[in-house]
C-alpha cells in the first residue's frame, strides 16, 4: 500500500469523529508537505532517515518549528493505524528529532488595552456579529460557536452544550451562561421562532441571512469590529489568548477554572498563558530572606 492510499483510508475513518476544521487542517498539511515528497512510496519504504532529513527541509525553509511538528504529528498517527493494520513493525516517525521551540501563548498588549479589547466585546452593536463575539469572549472557539444548533442550547437550566465532534477535545462539554450570554441567546431564540413560526427552532443560532447556513468565515466581520473601536490587530482565536492572560495575570482566578472556561483537556495547556514578571524571583527570595531572623548588621 502507498503512503497516499493510507492517508485516504486515515481520512475516511476521521471524518465522522473529529471537527471540520481539525480534518481541514490535517489535509492541507497533507497535501502541501507530505504527499509531494512521500505519497507514491510503499509504507515499508518510508523510514526514520528519510523522515529526518523531510523535517530538516521544512525547517530550513523556514516554517516554524511548531508547524513542523505539526505536520509531523500527522505522519506519526498514519503510521500508528499502519502498526494496527499490521503493515509496518514499528513507527519511523518515533526517532524523528525536534528542536525545543517556545510555545508559551504570549498577548503582549497592556492590561488597559486588553481591558479594552473586553469592553468592546461586550458592548459590540452589529447584530449578529456582536453575539458571535460575546460567545467567543466567553472562551469558545469559532469553529464551536458557528457551529452551534438550537438543540445545544438550554435556556429553562441557562445551559449550553459543546458536542465532541465540534471541539477540540474531543469529549462533551456543558457551560453555564453568563446573564448576559443568556439575555442575547433568549434573544436570538425569540427572533428565531418568529422566523421559523415554532415554539422550539431548529438548525444554526447563528444564520448566515446570505447563505441561509451557518457563518463559515467571519474575517471581514473581525476586521470591522477592530477598526470601529480603533483597536490594534489580532486574530480571532487570540480572543482566547486575551481571556487566558487576562483571567490568570490580571485577575489571578485560579488556573484550574481558566482551563475548565478555555475547554482545555489539561492544565499544562492553559500554564501558557502564565506570565512570569521579572520581579517575582526577587519577591520568592526577599520572602525567604525575611522569613529569617538575621542580626541588624548583617548586609
Amino acid at each position: 500500500m502507498t503512503l497516499k492510499n493510507l492517508f485516504n483510508q486515515y481520512f475516511e475513518m476521521i471524518e465522522p469523529l473529529q471537527s471540520v476544521q481539525t480534518v481541514r487542517s490535517k489535509k492541507g498539511f497533507t497535501c502541501k508537505h507530505i504527499l509531494p515528497v512521500f505519497g507514491d512510496m510503499q509504507i515499508s519504504e518510508v523510514t526514520y532517515p528519510m523522515l529526518q532529513k523531510f523535517v530538516n527541509n521544512l525547517l530550513d525553509n523556514e516554517l516554524k518549528p511548531k508547524t513542523v511538528k505539526n505536520i509531523l504529528d500527522v505522519i506519526k498517527v498514519v503510521f500508528k493505524l499502519a502498526l494496527r493494520l499490521g503493515l509496518v513493525k514499528e513507527n519511523p516517525c518515533d526517532f524523528v528529532e525536534l528542536p525545543k521551540y517556545d510555545n508559551k501563548r504570549y498577548f503582549s498588549f497592556s492590561t488597559a488595552v486588553q481591558t479594552d479589547f473586553i469592553y468592546a466585546l461586550l458592548t459590540y452593536k452589529e447584530p449578529i456579529f456582536k453575539d458571535i463575539f460575546l460567545f467567543l469572549l466567553h472562551g469558545r472557539r469559532r469553529n464551536e460557536v458557528l457551529s452551534i444548533t438550537w438543540d445545544m442550547v438550554d435556556l429553562e437550566q441557562r445551559l449550553y452544550y459543546i458536542p465532541a465532534q465540534i471541539n477540540k477535545a474531543r469529549k462533551n462539554m456543558s457551560h453555564k451562561m453568563t446573564d448576559i450570554l443568556f439575555n442575547r441567546l433568549t434573544t436570538q431564540y425569540l427572533y428565531a421562532c418568529i422566523k421559523q413560526d415554532t415554539r422550539y427552532p431548529k438548525g444554526y443560532v447563528f444564520i448566515n441571512p446570505q447563505t441561509g447556513s451557518k457563518y463559515v468565515c467571519i474575517a471581514k466581520a473581525w476586521r470591522r469590529f477592530l477598526n470601529v473601536n480603533d483597536l490594534p490587530y489580532i486574530r480571532l482565536h487570540d480572543i482566547r489568548h486575551l481571556i487566558g492572560t487576562y483571567s490568570i495575570n490580571v485577575l489571578n482566578l485560579p488556573i484550574e477554572k481558566v482551563s475548565h472556561a478555555l475547554g482545555h483537556t489539561n492544565i499544562e495547556t492553559t500554564q501558557k498563558y502564565i506570565t512570569i514578571k521579572p520581579e517575582t524571583s526577587k519577591q520568592v527570595i526577599d520572602k525567604i530572606i525575611n522569613s529569617i531572623n538575621l542580626p541588624d548588621k548583617v548586609s
